[in-house]
């Protein structure tokens, strides 16, 4: 799964969020830098298939640095 559809990024947020314990707060300023990141990448997302659903990371991250994903 290359890419993540409306629908898919819905429902990775609605588990996403649950797991957070059902409220998740965003400051503007996170948002803002989210919506337009300073490295001008259009898709930050690295979607992998895993043998019991989905991998969703960043790009960029740290875990992403480390070799960890």
């Amino acid at each position: 799964m290359p890419y993540l559809s409306d629908i898919n990024l819905r429902a990775i947020l609605v588990v996403l969020v649950a797991r957070s314990g059902g409220s998740v707060e965003i400051s503007n300023e996170e948002l803002y830098d989210a919506m337009m990141p300073d490295s001008g990448a259009s898709e930050r997302f690295r979607v992998t298939d895993t043998a019991g659903g989905v991998r969703v990371s960043i790009h960029g991250s740290r875990q992403e640095q480390a070799g960890s994903n």
